[in-house]
This record gives structure tokens, C-alpha cells and sequence, in this order.
């Protein structure tokens, strides 16, 4: 199974691509029965293509309209609920028209309002020059993009998805501290203007990487991740005691585990050195794929 080619993945301009990225995110995949793969596969392709669409018009193409595009042709979608000749250009909505308008739309709805806020999070937050001011600030982000982006996964029961929301938040810092190389090497800086205050450093330090030789700079990893990191997994890892996830979830949540496990023990090997971690990181996650048993396929 390709992973990568399934959701939609592009070679990214950073240290590592996005093929690599989201063959890790999807590994588990491959231990689901073949129809639950290709339902999952559906919705990550939807997700991965439009953050790709809106990425394109912030970096490759500046101030392209191809997602404002986008979010106008899913309105007129979500309005009319049918695809009309005009929308076909989009395969994006093609599959969401299958998904969620043309059996039950009303049993679709919590996806339809998820996908609306997931769509709007992309808009705010794929910004030149993005500054996020305050810690509140930073949990408004998490909660909007990946809380939001979790409330669309497949296999979902109503009580079950508040807690979903909630692990997307975790899932989302570590997608954060596993990209900061990438991320200054695009001009993005994720960290709180008033957490970098209070370490003496700024966004510029970190987008030049100035900051790796600046003595507040470890202190406040060691805060980001020592501190502020188990706060929210505590407040925000309740999906792993759920008694009743679905067989899909509980692969996804012990790979995730595993994954950021690995974030930050590298990270720690690295001495929160996020250049060393990007260049020790990738050929480690690359060697372990590779070298992982294939689950048959169901």
C-alpha cells in the first residue's frame, strides 16, 4: 500500500517531504481490512488536499486564489447539496458529495460543520507572517485545525467525538515540534510570542535559527516540552482510555503513541537541537518503514 500517493502527498520544500511525513502518520493503515483502508484513505485525501491546495497558494504560487477557489465551489456544494457540472473540476468534492450528500446528508452533519471549521482554521492560519500571540492563543489554534481535522475521521460514534477533537490537539503540538526545522525554513514560527518573551527570545531568532545559540533557547524547550506538553496530554489524551473504540482507532492511537515517542526521544538525543533532530529524525523514521513487518491484507 502507498500511503503517500493515496492521500494526496506532495515532496515538500523542507528537510523532509511529505511522502515520508504520511507514509509514518498512515503506517497503521495497512493492518485494516481492505474496505476500511479505502474509506480512511478517502478522508485523508480530502484533508491532505485541500491543506496542499491552501500551502500552494501561501508558498509556491504567493497570493494564488486556488483555495479561496476551492471553499467558494464547497459552498455552493453544501448549499445545493448536489454536485452540479460546474463543481466537477473539484475531485476533492466529488468525493464528498458521495460521502456525505447523496445518501444521508442529514446523518453527515457533524462531518459537513467539521469540514466548514477545518476549511476556515486553513484560511486563518496559512498566512504569511503568521504571530501567534498568546499561549491562549496557540490551544485556539490546535483546537481549530487538528480538533476539527479529527471530528472528520471515519468510524466515529457521537459520544466519542469530543475526545477525538481533544486528541487531535496533542497530535497536532507534535506535528509542530517534529516540523520546526521545516516550518523556519518557511518562514513559520508556531510558538507564542509571550512564551519566546519569556525565554528572551523572538520569531526572527527562530526563523534564522540565531535562537540555537542563545541561552534561553533550551530553557524554553525544556518548558515546551517538559512542562507545558504533559499538561496537555493530561487534559487532552482521554481517547486512549475509551473502552469502546473502534478497531481503526485503537491502531491509529498506538501508532500515533508510538510516533511521538519518538519525536521526543529524539528530540531529546538532539538536546532540543531542532536542526540535528530534522537531520537525525527522518533517516531514522525512513530505516524503520522499511524495515517494519507488513501486515497482511484483509
Amino acid at each position: 500500500m502507498n500511503i503517500s500517493k493515496a492521500i494526496a502527498s506532495s515532496v515538500g520544500n523542507g528537510i523532509a517531504d511529505d511522502a515520508l511525513k504520511d507514509a509514518d502518520n498512515g503506517f497503521w493503515l495497512q493492518t485494516l481490512p481492505s474496505a476500511t483502508q479505502r474509506t480512511w484513505q478517502r478522508r485523508f485525501y480530502c484533508i491532505r488536499w485541500v491543506d496542499r491546495l491552501a500551502e500552494q497558494d501561501l508558498i509556491v504560487q504567493p497570493d494564488g486564489r486556488q483555495f479561496a477557489a476551492f471553499r467558494l465551489a464547497w459552498q455552493k456544494l453544501r448549499h445545493q447539496g448536489y454536485l452540479s457540472d460546474d463543481l466537477q473540476q473539484w475531485p476533492v468534492l466529488q468525493q464528498l458529495a458521495t460521502d456525505w450528500f447523496q445518501a444521508d446528508p442529514a446523518g453527515h452533519q457533524a462531518e459537513i460543520a467539521a469540514w466548514e471549521e477545518y476549511l476556515a482554521a486553513i484560511a486563518d492560519y496559512h498566512q504569511a507572517h503568521l504571530v501567534i500571540h498568546s499561549l491562549y492563543d496557540y490551544e485556539v489554534m490546535l483546537d481549530r485545525l487538528a480538533g476539527s481535522c479529527f471530528q472528520l475521521l471515519p468510524d466515529l460514534q457521537v459520544q466519542q467525538r469530543a475526545i477525538a477533537r481533544r486528541f487531535g490537539w496533542v497530535d497536532q503540538f507534535y506535528n509542530n515540534l517534529r516540523d520546526l526545522y521545516e516550518d523556519a525554513q518557511q518562514g513559520v514560527c508556531y510558538f507564542p510570542t509571550e512564551v519566546l518573551t519569556q525565554f528572551g527570545l523572538s520569531r526572527s531568532a527562530m526563523l534564522d535559527l540565531s535562537c540555537l545559540q542563545q541561552p534561553g533557547y533550551r530553557d524554553l524547550m525544556q518548558f515546551w516540552v517538559e512542562d507545558y506538553l504533559p499538561q496537555l496530554r493530561q487534559q487532552h489524551h482521554t481517547l486512549l482510555q475509551v473502552a469502546d473504540l473502534p478497531p481503526a482507532w485503537q491502531r491509529l492511537t498506538t501508532w500515533f503513541c508510538h510516533r511521538y515517542r519518538r519525536i521526543e526521544q529524539v528530540m531529546q538525543v538532539c538536546d532540543y537541537d531542532f536542526v540535528a533532530f530534522a537531520q537525525q529524525y527522518w533517516p531514522l523514521v525512513e530505516h524503520e518503514l522499511s524495515h517494519q513487518p507488513s501486515a497482511p491484507m484483509l
